[in-house]
């Protein structure tokens, strides 16, 4: 599901459960014996730890700041596993970090504890998405979507799925259904913008976008979605503007960071700001292999080369697929004069690019440096 992964993973909030931890987690069982049962004060500490955690959670969720809000849900986790809402929460978080995987465990332990909650079944069916498993996936989100047959977020996710399992009626069906239960949705603008901007209609996609904006102007991800349509549309002082109203509204987002940072980098060739911002959205746990290869990119592009190697050896590290990587190393060893190694990496990316997929069109650096490229 390359596709579908790609779009997947910007990802929109799905609505997270708020907990009163004191009072809902008192009486949750946990198991044992009567004898290895803890204390009343032994489970008023454990409530008032769960509780701080959640509440820490939460914030930094709201934040934006998904891989220390898992770390700190991941907490509640380890006092509380039975109760369905901590390990929803610690789920979502794990899902909005881009980590699907690790998000599969507690969705599924949530969803064995409540298994007709349909936010449950979405959450859980967006990660499978993301893990190319189409039809399992899909299966949950049509069980979420007779729960609440008007969400956005499910109809839209089994769209892409439907598309992905080549269902087109299905997915055509979904779409339509998006549309007439939901006419006065800022989601369903912003989604259908995103729609518009991933076929390049990209005017298309800013009409959709600023209906989303006067419906709803603090909808998550609104202004980076208005920045990477600028970006098609080949206005890059309105993307960076966009951008940074992004950054401004939801200063704990990565991928916000990392956007602008790329902007810098790719269209600006503002490298000392790249850096900044790249560090920063490192710093908010975006995926890792994406930051050492945007790092290792700045340092090249300044010819630090040395700095450059670290960071590319890095991405190459932790996904030896990355053809670009490899191929931007084999430039850094090329003017490092390691001739023999700059000769192998071209060899490794080349043999990569016969067997890699197009890339989406979505990615900003794909629309970036294509209109750098027409220069």
């Amino acid at each position: 599901m390359n596709q579908t992964s790609s779009r997947l993973s910007a990802g929109f909030l799905l609505g997270l459960h708020c907990l009163i931890i004191a009072a809902a987690l008192l009486g949750a069982q946990q198991g044992g014996t009567k004898e290895s049962l803890p204390s009343p004060e032994q489970r008023k500490f454990r409530a008032r730890e769960a509780d701080r955690w959640n509440q820490e959670g939460l914030r930094l969720f709201a934040e934006g700041r998904f891989v220390d809000a898992a770390r700190a849900f991941q907490k509640v986790y380890e006092l509380f596993p039975n109760v369905p809402d901590v390990g929803y929460n610690l789920g979502l978080a794990y899902q909005r970090a881009g980590r699907y995987e690790e998000s599969l465990g507690p969705l599924r332990k949530s969803s064995s504890l409540k298994p007709s909650d349909h936010g449950v079944q979405r959450a859980l069916g967006v990660s499978l998405l993301n893990v190319n498993r189409l039809r399992e996936g899909a299966d949950l989100l049509e069980r979420s979507l007779a729960g609440d047959p008007t969400n956005v977020d499910t109809l839209y996710y089994l769209a892409l799925a439907y598309y992905d399992l080549k269902d087109f009626d299905r997915a055509e069906e979904r779409l339509r259904w998006m549309f007439e239960r939901n006419p006065d949705s800022a989601l369903l603008h912003l989604r259908t913008g995103n729609t518009h901007r991933i076929n390049r209609r990209y005017q298309e996609a800013l009409a959709e976008l600023q209906k989303a904006r006067a419906l709803d102007p603090n909808l998550p991800s609104l202004y980076l979605e208005l920045g990477l349509t600028y970006i098609g549309l080949k206005d890059a002082a309105a993307a960076q503007t966009a951008i940074e109203e992004e950054v401004r509204r939801h200063p704990g987002s990565a991928e916000a960071h990392l956007t602008l940072g790329e902007l810098f980098l790719v269209v600006k060739h503002d490298y000392a700001r790249a850096l900044e911002m790249i560090q920063r959205a490192q710093e908010l746990g975006i995926e890792p292999v994406r930051a050492e290869f945007d790092l290792g990119d700045s340092y090249f592009r300044l010819n630090q080369l040395d700095d450059g190697e670290r960071h590319l050896q890095q991405a190459v590290k932790l996904d030896p697929k990355h053809r670009r990587a490899h191929f931007l190393l084999a430039k850094v060893y090329q003017r490092q004069r390691k001739e023999d190694q700059a000769r192998r990496e071209f060899e490794l990316a080349a043999s990569l690019a016969q067997r890699e997929q197009a890339e989406l069109v979505s990615s900003f650096r794909t629309l970036a440096e294509g209109e750098e490229s027409s220069k």
